[in-house]
């Protein structure tokens, strides 16, 4: 059909692929639905509204993630994600998962009788066993995350690794769900004091309780569900996601998604989906334990209902699903790892199928050598530290007001004599200062000195083109004293001249 003349290229909405193969709608009044052979979304809020056009060959779609309640899809929109092979997930503002359908797998009916018939066989026992024994090794791996932040104490450690050897040792599920509880709560214990940076501009206006990750109980319902600051807020949102994944990677591998083998029948609740996210849930947390890290949060990424309820705004909310793959793929696993152990009774023919990880074609190809994909961190993104605001790459500062603003507060905080210490901090400030002290005399003693021009002269040149990061991290000076090297400030002790010869060298 050929356009209207009202109906000209320039007003056609932009043809667009999704890198990741995500792609995610916001806000009300969301539309999808096919226009001209192509997948036609539209979105936002108000005046912020985007239409875009997504081709089946090229748009490279795997999963299509509404965060809304709002708006409608049609059947010819159904139809074309199934033949593009693409999921489609929605998630209520609140963390529920309301619709999660995509690809199906082979119908297996012999698999999922195995299934429901597993509570009561020594592999259901099995199962739940390798579920909770690989939760809690992967949580003890992700401890070490959070000890770079706060200490983990002696006593966490402790019941780690007790609640480790109960699960080698239990004789039945309530041992085991034991197990995991006491390992949960140590666990979450060394994540409480972990803080949420926000944007200077924002710090005041935020709750005391959304700096800090908290508790894992909301102060609202006693669980996790309603989280009530913004670190709980993304965990829930992130498990949601995750148990959207779980429930398609279920049914691609032919087993059903409200059968649990770990989790009791409950209504209402995809219980095999909650049994395979277990596994899961800490590679989540270390991703959120580096986005806590490495991002500075502005007050508008969350925003509190009525209620007291804290939920995750659009931009923010988008940027998070943005994961998806990495999840599909590591639940996708362990959804074809469960498949494999209830059909081990009867082994079919042929292997059991890995259509998620596509493990039993890798391995007919023989060594690669290469990494695989689920080794490498996910990215995380960076805010102004001042005003929270989105930033170039590498950068922490977003403009040249907010790096004003960011100096002046900078040289306030010395004139009045730097931040508040404590009695340990001023402990180990002096401790370091004398032991710089000590080396600068013994290398004085050894070497005799040096006369700054020779520095001036020979080394400082060198260095105009190295980054001061770089700089910092080959010698172990601190940022500060590198950018005053850098700036011609100061002329560093000889003893660093060799140090920094050697960075500009390279």
């Amino acid at each position: 059909m050929r356009p209207q003349a009202s109906d000209s290229l320039a007003a056609w909405p932009a043809e667009i692929t999704a890198p990741s193969g995500v792609h995610v709608l916001t806000g009300y009044g969301l539309q999808v639905r096919v226009w001209r052979g192509r997948l036609r979304v539209a979105d936002g809020i108000g005046h912020d509204r985007r239409e875009v056009l997504i081709h089946r060959a090229t748009g490279r779609l795997r999963r299509l993630v509404v965060l809304g309640h709002t708006g409608s899809i049609t059947l010819d929109a159904i139809r074309w994600l199934a033949d593009v092979g693409a999921g489609f997930l929605q998630i209520d503002a609140d963390g529920r998962v309301l619709a999660a359908f995509g690809p199906q797998g082979t119908d297996r009916p012999g698999l999922r009788r195995a299934q429901a018939t597993a509570l009561d066989t020594p592999c259901g026992d099995d199962i739940a066993r390798r579920l909770i024994a690989e939760k809690i090794a992967a949580q003890a791996e992700a401890l070490v995350a959070v000890d770079r932040s706060v200490s983990v104490s002696d006593d966490v450690v402790a019941a780690m690794k007790l609640a480790a050897a109960r699960v080698h040792v239990a004789t039945n599920r309530d041992e085991l769900r034991l197990a995991e509880a006491q390992a949960a709560a140590a666990y979450w214990s060394a994540w409480a004091p972990i803080p949420v940076r926000f944007a200077r501009h924002d710090v005041d206006c935020v709750p005391a309780h959304w700096l800090t990750v908290g508790s894992r109980t909301s102060a609202l319902t006693g669980g996790p569900r309603l989280a009530t600051n913004p670190a709980q807020a993304l965990l829930n949102l992130c498990y949601a996601l995750l148990e959207a994944e779980a429930t398609l990677a279920a049914r691609v591998v032919g087993l059903d998604p409200g059968l649990g083998v770990l989790h009791a029948d409950q209504l209402n609740r995809d219980s095999l989906a909650a049994d395979l996210m277990e596994p899961i849930r800490p590679l989540v947390d270390r991703y959120l334990l580096r986005l806590f890290a490495a991002r500075t949060f502005a007050a508008g990424d969350f925003y509190e209902t009525r209620q007291g309820v804290c939920r995750v705004t659009p931009p923010l909310a988008r940027e998070v699903a943005g994961t998806l793959p990495e999840w599909r793929r590591a639940v996708g696993r362990v959804a074809e790892d469960i498949a494999r152990l209830l059909d081990a009774p009867s082994p079919p023919p042929r292997a059991v199928p890995t259509p998620i990880s596509g493990r039993n074609r890798k391995a007919g190809r023989g060594p690669s050598g290469r990494v695989a994909g689920a080794d490498r961190p996910l990215p995380v993104t960076t805010a102004c530290t001042q005003c929270g605001g989105p930033t170039p790459a590498g950068r922490r500062i977003c403009s040249e007001t907010c790096r004003g603003e960011a100096e002046g507060a900078a040289a306030a905080l010395f004139r009045a004599g730097g931040p508040p210490m404590t009695e340990a901090g001023r402990q180990r400030l002096g401790e370091k200062s004398a032991d710089l002290i000590r080396r600068a005399r013994e290398w004085q003693r050894t070497h005799g000195m040096r006369k700054p021009e020779e520095f001036r002269e020979t080394i400082y040149p060198l260095l105009a083109d190295v980054p001061i990061r770089e700089v910092a991290r080959r010698t172990g000076l601190s940022l500060a004293y590198c950018r005053q090297i850098k700036r011609g400030q100061v002329v560093p002790h000889p003893m660093w001249w060799e140090a920094l010869a050697r960075v500009a060298a390279v």
